[in-house]
C-alpha cells in the first residue's frame, strides 16, 4: 500500500502536500480545481490514474497539492522520472547528461503541463513552483522542471524563478466558441475555401468519415502503424499505456474514424473532452492501405463543425503538421521544457543545454526535427 507522504509544509500562505499516488486524492475535488482553472484532460485525475496504471517508462508520482486553510486551491501533477524515451531523446539532443532521476511536472506525453489554480488563488501557483525544489531534494533528484509549459505567463513565471527553457514543440489550437460553423469557416477565402469545401465532402477512395469510438486494439494498431511509418519508436506510446488511457478516459472520449469501402477502419482521430476543451491527442493511420492521411481535412472539418454545435470553446489538434492545421484555422501555441537545479554551475550548464536543444528542435513553420521521434 502506497501512503501519502508527509506535507512539505507551508509555502507562502499555502500548505503543500505531496502524494505518492493519485489514488490518495479525491477525484471530484481534484477535477474541480482542474475545471475551474481551465485545465484540459491531461490534468485530470483519470489521465493521471491511467499514467500510473501503465506508464510509458519508469515514473513515480509526486503530485503537489496546495491548500488554503482546508480547501484545495491548486494542483501540480508531478512525477519522479527514472526512464522516459521522450526525455532521453531531448537530453541526447541537448548533450545534457543527467545525474540521476528528474522531477518533472508532469509528462512530455501530454499536450500541456505545469500547475493549475482556481481563479482568485493564482498565488498558489508560485507556492507550487517554489515547492518543486524541496520535493526534488526529498526525492533524490538534482534536477526538476516542467514539461510542455505554454508560451506566455506560464513560461515567464518559470524564467523569473531561474529556469532554463527551450521551445521543444508546438501545439495547434482552434477557437470554436463562435455562433455557427459557417461563421468559423469564414476565415478561409477564395481557392482555399473551395478546396476545403470539396475535401469536407470527401468520399474519394471509398472512405467514409464518422464519429465512432474504435476498440482499443484498433486504436493501438493504427497509432503504432503511423508511428512506425514516421520513424518514431512505439515505446513513446506503448500498447498498455494506450489501453489504460482508453479505459480510464472512456467517459470523456470523442473520436472520429475513417472507414474504407471494405468497412475496415483505416484512420482515427482520438480525442477527449474535459470542460470546454477538446484535446485531439492521438492520430492513427493504416499505412499499408493509405500512403498519406487522405481523409485528414474531412475528419478535421467534421470535428470543428461538431465542436461549434456542441459548445466546445477550443480544440487542441496536437503537435506537428502545422501547415495543414493552419489551413483549418488553428493557431500555434509554443510549448517549452523548463529545467532547474540548485547548483549554480549546473544551472549554467542547463541554460547552455536548453539553448542547444532549442536550436536542434527548430525548423520551418514551427516544425521540429524531433517530430520523427516524438508525436
Amino acid at each position: 500500500m502506497t501512503l501519502t507522504q508527509p506535507a512539505l509544509g507551508v509555502s507562502g500562505k499555502h500548505r503543500i502536500d505531496v502524494l505518492s499516488t493519485i489514488h490518495e486524492a479525491d477525484a471530484d475535488d481534484w477535477n474541480r480545481v482542474v475545471g475551474l482553472a481551465g485545465g484540459s484532460i491531461f490534468h485530470t485525475w483519470q489521465w493521471l490514474a491511467a499514467f500510473e496504471d501503465a506508464p510509458p517508462g519508469s515514473f513515480e508520482p509526486r503530485h503537489l497539492l496546495a491548500y488554503e486553510d482546508d480547501r484545495l486551491v491548486a494542483v501540480c501533477p508531478t512525477f519522479l522520472v527514472h526512464a522516459c524515451p521522450r526525455l532521453s531523446y531531448l537530453t541526447e539532443l541537448a548533450q545534457l547528461p543527467l545525474d540521476g532521476p528528474v522531477l518533472l511536472a508532469h509528462s512530455l506525453a501530454a499536450l500541456e503541463g505545469g500547475p493549475l489554480a482556481v481563479p482568485g488563488h493564482e498565488d498558489a501557483i508560485v507556492s507550487l513552483v517554489n515547492s518543486l525544489e524541496g520535493t526534488a531534494r526529498e526525492s533524490g533528484a538534482r534536477t526538476w522542471g516542467v514539461a510542455n509549459a505554454a508560451a506566455g505567463d506560464p513560461v515567464g513565471l518559470l524564467m523569473r524563478h531561474g529556469y532554463a527553457t527551450a521551445h521543444i514543440t508546438t501545439s495547434y489550437r482552434c477557437t470554436t466558441n463562435v455562433p455557427s460553423a459557417a461563421e468559423y469557416w469564414n476565415f478561409a477565402e477564395g481557392r482555399l475555401r473551395r478546396k476545403l469545401a470539396k475535401e469536407r465532402r470527401v468520399s474519394g477512395r471509398g472512405i467514409t468519415v464518422a464519429e465512432n469510438v474504435a476498440d482499443a486494439d484498433t486504436l493501438v494498431r493504427l497509432v503504432h502503424s503511423l508511428l512506425k511509418d514516421r520513424g518514431t519508436p512505439t515505446d513513446v506510446l506503448p500498447e498498455e499505456f494506450l489501453k489504460a488511457m482508453k479505459t480510464r478516459l472512456a467517459p470523456f472520449e470523442h473520436t472520429l474514424t475513417a472507414v474504407d469501402s471494405d468497412q475496415q477502419t483505416v484512420g482515427i482521430f482520438a480525442g477527449w473532452q474535459f470542460g470546454p476543451t477538446l484535446s485531439m491527442w492521438l492520430a492513427g493511420l493504416d499505412t499499408e492501405r493509405l500512403s498519406s492521411f487522405v481523409p485528414y481535412r474531412a475528419m478535421a472539418a467534421r470535428l470543428v463543425d461538431a465542436a461549434v454545435t456542441r459548445g466546445v470553446a477550443s480544440i487542441d489538434l496536437g503537435r506537428s503538421n502545422g501547415p495543414e492545421k493552419r489551413k483549418l484555422g488553428a493557431h500555434p501555441v509554443p510549448l517549452y521544457l523548463a529545467l532547474n537545479t540548485s547548483d549554480r554551475g549546473d544551472r549554467a550548464a542547463l541554460h547552455a543545454a536548453c539553448q542547444r536543444l532549442e536550436q536542434r528542435c527548430q525548423g520551418p513553420d514551427e516544425q521540429l526535427d524531433m517530430s520523427k521521434r516524438c508525436c
